[in-house]
Order: C-alpha cells, then sequence, then structure tokens
C-alpha cells in the first residue's frame, strides 16, 4: 500500500466515525424531544391524571362547586337623596331619554318614510325631462 491508499483508509474511516457520531446525535436529540413534547403535553397528563385519580378530581370539583355557592351574591346599593327623590345620574337620564327617542322614532317611523317617499318622487318628477 502506498502513502496516498493510507490516507484514503484514514479519511474513509474518519467520515465512517463522523457518520456513526452524527446518527447517534440525531437519535438522541428526537428522544430528548419526546421527553419533551410528553413532559409539556398539558392536556394529555390532566386527562391521564383525571383516569388515575378520578375520584379525587370528582371529589375536588364538588368541593369547589360547593365553597362557590355559598359565597353571598353581591348587592348593589343606590342612594337616592331624600330631599329631590333623584337617583339617576348623569347616565341613567341619558338612557331614560335615549329610550323615549327610541320608542318616539318607532312610532314616527311610517310617517317618515311616507313623507320621504312623497319627497323622493317630486323630485323625480322635476328632474326627469319632459316629453
Amino acid at each position: 500500500m502506498t502513502n496516498s491508499d493510507t490516507e484514503k483508509a484514514a479519511l474513509i474511516a474518519e467520515i465512517e466515525a463522523a457518520r456513526a457520531r452524527v446518527a447517534q446525535s440525531g437519535t438522541e436529540l428526537r428522544e430528548e424531544g419526546e421527553r419533551f413534547r410528553k413532559r409539556f403535553d398539558i392536556p394529555g397528563r390532566a386527562r391521564e391524571s383525571f383516569e388515575k385519580n378520578r375520584p379525587a378530581w370528582l371529589g375536588g370539583a364538588a368541593l369547589i362547586g360547593l365553597v362557590l355557592s355559598k359565597i353571598p351574591a353581591r348587592r348593589k346599593t343606590v342612594f337616592v337623596e331624600k330631599a329631590t327623590g333623584t337617583f339617576l345620574g348623569a347616565a341613567g337620564k341619558l338612557g331614560a331619554v335615549w329610550s323615549a327617542v327610541k320608542f318616539a322614532g318607532g312610532i314616527a317611523k311610517p310617517f317618515i318614510g311616507e313623507a320621504v317617499a312623497k319627497w323622493v318622487a317630486s323630485r323625480t318628477e322635476q328632474k326627469s325631462p319632459q316629453k
């Protein structure tokens, strides 16, 4: 064997060793990724925990439901001035006015529609060319 043949053989051996290391690294990386995926699969882990510990989960849910049902409802306090009897603030007054405007608009809608139709008809008659 010549010097170049031994160098070729050494290079081929180095390449094969490098390929083996890359393949091993890829396998390790895939395994680590799979472990990471399993560790952070929250829905899967929760499902598994529920299947293993069903009575504890159901008991805890019942207990939380009981505690939440015993919390008293929030009571809203409205202060009314006795001298004037006013209890509506600016927003309340605006809401009352808006309700009245909507009611009046609903009643007046047919009359407004008829008036607009007459106005449009008169405008089209004025602009149409005479024959």
